[in-house]
């Protein structure tokens, strides 16, 4: 049987969960929210939100819970606790930059000013030690570097939901500082690269699947 998922259609988190079906030829089908029912069904939208991943018995909310559950039965949460416990890890440190993202997007609407002052505080290298909330760039290259020297996954030697969730993070910034990234974090744009080759994600990328907007103002 089929996963199940509940979404608005711009929704780009529910890019990491495409990604980790396609990587592991999971199937899955997308059906759209009743809004209506998203707002007051408490038994079924526990936070009234989607997106909702119905799978068998298991019927949840929450993208990261989401993510975290499809990681689990799929082989891709690591081998082990220590590994378990790094993608958790790097899962939660991607959100961190999501969420000063997502007020760059949606509060500050991508105006230069914002975006001058996003660059210097969460991509510029020198400004990790500073105020940043733990969202920077610099954080994420330098966990990849320490897997082996950063140029193959970046938990243990397999693919990982962290490895996807980094990509996702990636993908959304070169959108916009695609040069001072590059320029910036080597190591994580050539992992973006290796994964977006991998059997399975290189199709998915291409087809039609894919999200073409990734935020719902059109910006990004």
């Amino acid at each position: 049987m089929p996963l199940t998922l509940y979404y608005f259609p711009l929704r780009g988190r529910v890019e990491v969960f495409k990604l980790m079906c396609a990587a592991k030829n999971v199937e899955y089908e997308i059906k759209d929210v009743d809004y209506a029912d998203m707002k007051s069904n408490r038994v079924t939208y526990p936070f009234g939100q989607c997106p909702r991943l119905v799978d068998g018995d298991v019927d949840i909310c929450q993208s990261n819970t989401i993510i975290r559950h499809v990681a689990r039965k799929h082989g891709l949460y690591g081998s082990g606790e220590a590994e378990m416990a790094a993608v958790d890890q790097i899962i939660d440190g991607v959100e961190s930059i999501r969420g000063v993202y997502l007020k760059l997007i949606y509060g500050d609407e991508l105006k230069e000013e914002a975006k001058s002052a996003y660059q210097a505080t969460h991509i510029a290298p020198d400004s990790s030690t500073g105020r940043n909330s733990g969202a920077h760039f610099a954080f994420l290259e330098q966990l990849l570097a320490r897997n082996g020297g950063g140029s193959g996954f970046i938990v243990g030697g397999s693919l990982t939901a962290a490895d996807l969730c980094v990509w996702e993070i990636v993908d959304l910034h070169l959108r916009i500082f695609k040069e001072e990234v590059t320029a910036a974090y080597p190591l994580l744009v050539a992992h973006h690269g290796r994964i977006a080759g991998l059997p399975g994600i290189a199709e998915y990328l291409a087809s039609p699947a894919r999200l073409d907007k990734v935020n719902n103002n059109n910006l990004g």
